[in-house]
């Protein structure tokens, strides 16, 4: 049976500054918080957690020099430095040895180490601090959980999820007694630094992190006064019901700075405002993992790179909704959450082409180049060259590329009076009619050299048009969202007007200071973080051509080879996209029988799109069924994303209500539990 309640909402998370998260609970009614304000509050911290631990106390100063980008030298288990596509189906060791069933009891067990409050207390800190922490959030969301005192304790306890809150020092016992936990099909959740000191403070190292718990510290933040924000990978199994990219303020808290991790499955990055890039730096915050321990049991772990400290100075309730993401997760039981992209697409791109001056056959030409390679592009075409260009704007047009407006003249909107903003967006689009240039009713915008206000926004939305691109300040996330209205709420016309950020400079931007390959193997990597956190790109190139034929051909094969994974549509397809998938909203509950999928699609007419649904499975490369309650609706697919999810595919769904238990069926041959 699983001990679950849930309520998951809209799945548009991505809203400008604002972000309402539907949280899972395993007992008890929903206890949905209200919506935070700016990720960025900064709220004080209480008298009771000293704002200065002594100066190596945690880590010995120095350790890891000026930088952490060249890692931690320290052997042991090795881990892959790229995360495969998707995680393998986990099998049972050849030579393991056999062990007695354990009845699986899905409950936290929180571990108070009295190793870590004696050392803790050395440095006048209050270990308790980190505990009430965890067990404030255990209680707030009805979450059970026992409170584990004693390594005695600890040795006994057979199977559910270990959470270690910052237990800095532990003795071998100790740690002798959470590998054994994890052998017996045990998961663990750790924070921060574990097991890094012996019970009389001697500094051991991170050895334990890496064979124990999975996670390779390769530095910590502390010379990175700019690298503050944690943004979570989007549509990952310990991440999900944070949109991806979205930027979670982190206190520069002397001492207690994050850690850059190395693991199998990342699940955040740490970076500054900007998501700067920068090659070989080590930038994983949030570690996941499952492995077949010899026993042929399978264990999970998740190690947060975080102390609990910074939870009371960030948004908690964004820290909140990732520490019950990957509970649900360990604790095995199921979770579903909208898809950001089409099936079997993990992250999505625009190509952007801002075009100001008259076009030329070479405009063609590249039409026609990104045609041959499959990349469509949406043109933002300026009205005055309307006339002149039109003949080539319609050959570019019937390769099947779309075109959109760059406003009349190549002047800013920001901070124009809203007559003079009203009268160029009328200008702009008699321009493009009177040149014989056919535009799309609801044809986007992109701002000239993006100069734009509130009132240019407004009146975007009160004018029809389909989407808009938007400078990463619009959000703090990486996927579009719908506009809000002028009330402040989502625009509910038929046509929403969708916001497209652009979160990340394209490669013309990042070639400008330096070497060129150096530059472009900047954007390469920017490109490649951007497509694993599943956010949307929207790589932007000047008409006039600044790249070598080379550069863009290096690019558009890169693009190329990507298209299994990334999803490459126009602008306007993408704001398609997301207005359907916005018309759908699901919600897990428990049931007598078996938990309770809801689907609900809103709306007058049938999904255009095939909007899915991810679970989250209980144990690895099982089978998820459907079974439908209360409908007809037999059609719905389901097709396995790896070995933790399965996608359940919502294609041509009429508007309605429809219901269907899920059964979690184990694989054929299977030592889970």
């Amino acid at each position: 049976m699983f001990y679950l309640r849930r309520a998951v909402g809209r799945a548009g998370l991505a809203v400008t500054g604002l972000v309402c998260i539907a949280f899972t609970l395993l007992v008890g009614c929903a206890n949905k918080p209200s919506t935070p304000d700016q990720a960025s509050a900064q709220p004080g911290r209480p008298d009771w957690m000293p704002a200065d631990p002594p100066a190596g106390f945690f880590i010995p100063v120095g350790l890891f020099g000026k930088s952490a980008s060249p890692g931690v030298a320290a052997p042991s288990l090795p881990l892959a430095a790229q995360v495969p596509a998707a995680p393998a189906l986990l099998t049972a060791a050849s030579s393991a040895a056999a062990l007695p069933p354990v009845a699986w009891v899905p409950t936290v067990l929180l571990y108070a180490s009295p190793t870590t409050e004696s050392y803790l207390a050395s440095g006048g800190l209050d270990a308790k601090a980190n505990l009430r922490v965890w067990e404030v959030f255990l209680k707030k969301y009805k979450i059970p959980y026992q409170l584990v005192t004693a390594v005695d304790r600890l040795e006994a306890e057979q199977s559910g999820v270990l959470l270690l809150p910052t237990s800095v020092a532990l003795t071998q016992r100790e740690k002798q007694a959470v590998v054994n936990f994890r052998a017996k099909g045990g998961n663990v959740l750790a924070s921060w630094l574990a097991g890094v000191r012996s019970e009389n403070g001697a500094w051991l190292g991170f050895n334990f992190m890496e064979n124990a718990l999975d996670a390779k510290v390769m530095g910590n933040t502390q010379s990175e006064e700019e690298d503050n924000f944690m943004m979570p990978y989007g549509d990952n199994p310990v991440t999900h019901h944070l949109p991806a990219g979205m930027r979670i303020w982190l206190e520069p808290v002397k001492e207690t700075y994050p850690l850059r991790l190395l693991g199998r499955y990342p699940a955040a990055q740490i970076m500054d405002w900007s998501r700067t890039f920068v090659p070989g730096k080590a930038a994983n915050v949030i570690v996941f993992d499952e492995r077949v321990q010899a026993s042929g049991r399978p264990s999970r772990s998740v190690v947060l790179g975080y102390p609990e400290r910074l939870w009371l100075s960030s948004d908690p309730r964004l820290l909140e909704a990732i520490a019950h993401n990957a509970l649900l997760w360990l604790l095995r039981q199921p979770d579903v959450y909208i898809a950001a992209w089409p099936q079997s697409y993990t992250s999505a791109l625009v190509l952007a082409v801002d075009a100001s001056d008259v076009f030329s056959d070479t405009d063609v030409n590249l039409g026609k180049s990104l045609k041959d390679k499959g990349i469509p592009a949406t043109y933002y075409a300026m009205s005055e060259i309307a006339q002149k260009s039109a003949p080539l704007i319609k050959q570019i047009q019937a390769q099947g590329h779309e075109f959109a407006y760059l406003g009349d003249r190549f002047i800013g909107f920001k901070d124009q009076p809203v007559t003079t903003q009203v009268n160029r967006l009328n200008n702009m689009r008699n321009e493009m009619r009177t040149a014989g240039v056919a535009m799309a009713p609801d044809a986007g915008f992109h701002a000239p050299m993006e100069s734009y206000d509130k009132t240019t926004e407004k009146l975007l939305r009160e004018n029809g048009f389909g989407h808009y691109v938007s400078f990463m300040d619009g959000t703090d996330a990486r996927l579009p969202f719908l506009a809000p209205a002028n009330g402040g709420t989502a625009n509910a016309s038929a046509r929403p007007t969708v916001v497209l950020p652009r979160t990340q400079n394209g490669p013309e931007d990042a070639m400008e200071t330096g070497e060129p390959e150096e530059g472009l193997k900047l954007f390469m990597g920017e490109l490649e973080l951007a497509q694993k956190m599943g956010g949307l790109s929207i790589i932007r190139l000047s008409q006039q051509g600044f790249l070598t034929k080379e550069q863009l051909a290096q690019i558009t094969d890169h693009l190329k080879a990507q298209q299994k994974t990334m999803w490459m549509a126009t602008a306007g397809q993408v704001a398609d996209w997301w207005r359907e998938r916005e018309r759908v909203s699901i919600k897990l509950e428990p049931n007598p029988i078996a938990p309770l999928l809801t689907v609900t699609v809103n709306g007058a007419t049938p999904l255009a799109q095939a909007v899915s649904v991810h679970v989250n499975l209980p144990v690895s490369g099982g089978v998820l069924r459907l079974v439908p309650n209360g409908h007809a609706v037999n059609s719905i697919k389901t097709a396995a994303l790896d070995a933790w999810r399965t996608a359940v595919q919502l294609k041509d769904l009429a508007p309605g209500t429809y219901r269907w238990h899920l059964y979690f069926d184990r694989p054929a041959t299977s030592n889970t539990q």
